[in-house]
C-alpha cells in the first residue's frame, strides 16, 4: 500500500538525467550534503565512532544512487511517536510543543541547505513509530492520532514543504490492530531473545537500554510495586518491544529501500544507520524532544 504524504506531490521528484555531469559536479554535490549532515550528525568519540572508517562510505554509496538518478535525496527517519506518558518529570503534556518545533525547523533547514547545491531536492520523511509501542507503553490511541494530527498542523503551519509523514497504517489490512500482521510479515515471531539476550552482546545492551528507558517512562505505574516486581515487569515489556521493533524496522527497509536511514538513536555510525540529534546538546548525547522539555539559556540557546 502506497505511503500516504499529506502534503501532496513533492515538487522536484524524479527529473531526467539526460544531462551528463562532469565528476567533479557530483562529488561537489556529495561533499555539500556531507558538509550539512555534518551539522546534525551526533558522533561517538574515536575509536567508537566508525564513520569515517566505513561508514560515510557506505553514506556516499546511498546517496549517490539519488544523485544519478536526479531524484530527491530522501531520508527516513522512525521517530515522533507520542509524548512519553510520564508527564510528572519528563515532559510537560500529551501534545507537541516547542520541542517538537525545533525539531522541525532543524530537519527543514537542513533539506533547503542540501536543495542549495542538489535542485531535484531533499525531503524527509518521518515514519511514525508510535503504533509500535503505543499500547505496551499505556499511551492511547487517541492521544497518539492527537499527536500525529498536532504535528501535521504543526508542519503545515510552519510553512516547510520538505517535511513528509508516513506511518504502519498505511501498510497493513489491520489498522485496528496491525502489530501481528507486521510480525508475521517480516518473520519476527520466531525469534529466541531469551538466548540472544544471554549470548549477544548488542542484544544484551539494546535490551537493557529498554529497561532503564522503562523504568522512567512508567515510572507512575511501578509507584507501591517492589524493585524487583518492577525489574521483572520492564524487561518483559522489553522483549515485545525488541520483537516489534524487529518488524517495524524492516517494513521501513521494505518500504523505502532506496532513502538513506536515520536514526534518534546514538550509533557507531558505520551504517546503514545514521544517528542525528534533533535538538542541539551540550552534553553531545542525542535527546528526542517527546522525552524532554526545552530550556533556553539567558543568550536564548535552547536545547533539553
Amino acid at each position: 500500500m502506497a505511503p500516504n504524504f499529506d502534503q501532496g506531490p513533492y515538487p522536484h521528484d524524479v527529473q531526467p538525467a539526460s544531462t551528463l555531469w562532469t565528476e567533479d559536479e557530483y562529488t561537489k554535490v556529495w561533499e555539500h550534503f556531507l558538509d550539512k549532515f555534518a551539522a546534525i550528525q551526533s558522533r561517538f568519540p574515536a575509536p567508537i565512532d566508525r564513520f569515517e572508517e566505513e561508514g560515510r562510505a557506505k553514506m556516499q554509496k546511498i546517496v549517490m544512487r539519488m544523485i544519478e538518478r536526479r531524484a530527491p535525496i530522501t531520508l527516513v527517519l522512525p521517530a515522533f511517536p507520542f509524548k512519553s506518558p510520564n508527564s510528572t518529570d519528563k515532559v510537560l503534556g500529551k501534545l507537541p510543543d516547542r520541542a517538537e518545533e525545533l525539531s522541525m525547523e532543524r530537519l527543514e533547514r537542513f533539506c533547503r541547505e542540501v536543495e542549495e547545491a542538489y535542485p531535484p531536492g531533499c525531503k524527509m520523511v518521518i515514519f511514525s513509530d508510535g503504533r509500535v509501542f503505543n499500547d505496551l507503553l499505556g499511551v492511547s490511541l487517541g492521544d497518539l492520532r492527537a499527536f500525529e494530527n498536532e504535528m501535521q498542523a504543526m508542519v503545515k503551519e510552519a510553512g516547510h514543504t520538505h517535511i513528509y509523514f508516513d506511518s504502519m497504517d498505511n501498510y497493513v489490512k489491520n489498522v485496528d490492530d496491525p502489530i501481528p500482521e507486521i510480525l508475521e510479515r517480516f518473520n519476527v515471531l520466531h525469534m529466541d531473545f531469551d538466548t540472544r539476550i544471554k549470548t549477544e552482546a548488542a542484544i544484551r545492551n539494546t535490551y537493557c537500554s529498554f529497561c532503564k528507558f522503562l523504568e522512567r517512562d512508567l515510572a507512575q505505574q511501578w509507584v507501591g510495586m517492589s524493585r524487583s516486581a518492577m525489574k521483572r515487569s520492564c524487561g518483559k515489556i522489553a522483549k515485545q518491544m525488541m520483537h516489534r521493533n524487529v518488524g517495524f524496522s524492516a517494513l521501513v527497509d521494505d518500504s523505502y529501500p532506496d532513502a538513506l536511514r536515520i536514526s534518534i538513536h546514538q550509533y557507531d555510525n558505520a551504517g546503514p544507520k545514521f544517528g542525528i540529534h534533533l535538538i542541539p546538546q551540550k552534553s553531545g548525547k542525542p535527546r528526542t524532544p517527546w522525552h524532554s522539555v526545552v530550556c533556553e539559556d539567558l543568550d536564548s540557546t535552547p536545547h533539553t
